[in-house]
């Protein structure tokens, strides 16, 4: 069976770190602290002594493994809980477990200015760990989504979902999905503008950092619903305000409209709550909801027939990173 491990070499000298400070600062929390490290521990071992999906299990006439877990996500999907590997439902409760810890640390810490190199990188590993968990669930809704068509993507995300699942953190995250993961990051830290709502602005700042894979993916899918499902993503608003907004303005004769104004109008409109959009810079857990909000919205037009992009900006990216690893293979 492979060895999850409940702390990387790169974070236990980070720990060993907030240890220190949290109990000479905040003795109270330490025993805490100390606590939820032994149970993050305890709870990768647990993992680790789930069934392997490398080795072949014998069960009865029936013989499974990655092969077979691979053939059984391509045709069912992964929304079937009882079908899935525990290996796969207790690393997933992991993960959701040290994400939720490394969030005390940072709670912890937060009053303390001396302490905030050790504070950002502490986050650093935490939005690594948001971003593993949604890319695992970008993948899944490739499968959910494309049962009856792409089955060489279906079978390539399905490869890459199950070694995710077998190898954990033990797999290097720097490695898995790095352009999916990149394009979260820089969202994190680009303010939308609004200005006209043409978005050039915005796609400017967010694509300034990023790889030539995206550039290509934004040059080679550009139709009306990679479109729409971007403007979503750079504006932090869902396809119905965004229609709302342009209407509003030809009606008024408005060549431009400032965040301010936007938010009033749609608080009129749609009772809108600024803090379910990233207006201002977002955090990984504020884009791991915003990922979440915008995927409700487009399973709500499928199920309507409603106008508006059927996919997220990420599962569209995410399924031209894999035709291109199938290119490459082929």
């Amino acid at each position: 069976m492979s060895k999850i491990s409940a702390f990387s070499e790169n974070e236990i000298p980070l720990l060993s770190k907030a240890a220190e400070v949290i109990k000479e600062e905040k003795n109270d929390l330490y025993t805490l602290f100390t606590n939820r490290s032994q149970d993050l521990e305890a709870f990768a071992d647990i993992v680790s002594r789930t069934p392997s999906l490398k080795k072949r299990e014998q069960y009865g006439n029936s013989k499974e493994d990655i092969t077979t877990m691979v053939d059984k996500l391509s045709s069912i999907g992964p929304t079937n809980q009882l079908t899935l590997p525990t290996r796969a439902i207790l690393g997933r409760g992991f993960i959701i477990s040290k994400i939720n810890f490394y969030y005390f640390i940072l709670k912890a810490l937060s009053d303390n200015d001396v302490n905030k190199d050790l504070i950002e990188e502490i986050n650093k590993c935490c939005e690594k760990l948001v971003f593993l968990l949604m890319s695992e669930e970008a993948y899944e809704i490739i499968i959910e989504n494309n049962l009856t068509d792409n089955k060489s993507i279906v079978k390539i995300a399905a490869d890459e979902l199950s070694h995710l699942w077998e190898y954990r953190m033990d797999r290097n995250l720097d490695s898995f999905s790095p352009p999916l993961m990149a394009l979260w990051k820089q969202r994190c830290t680009v303010i939308p503008v609004l200005g006209t709502l043409k978005g050039a602005m915005e796609i400017f700042m967010l694509s300034s950092k990023l790889s030539e894979e995206w550039v290509n993916f934004l040059s080679e899918k550009a139709d009306t619903n990679s479109i729409q499902a971007l403007e979503e993503f750079i504006f932090g608003l869902n396809y119905e305000e965004i229609t709302f907004l342009r209407e509003f303005m030809t009606a008024c004769s408005m060549s431009s409209i400032s965040r301010d104004d936007a938010i009033e109008i749609l608080k009129e409109e749609y009772g809108f709550n600024e803090k379910e959009c990233i207006f201002l810079n977002g955090n990984a857990k504020e884009i791991y909801s915003f990922f979440h909000k915008r995927l409700h919205d487009t399973r709500v037009r499928k199920f309507k027939h409603g106008d508006g992009p059927a996919q997220t900006i990420e599962e569209l990216f995410l399924i031209y990173l894999l035709e291109k690893k199938r290119d490459n293979l082929s």
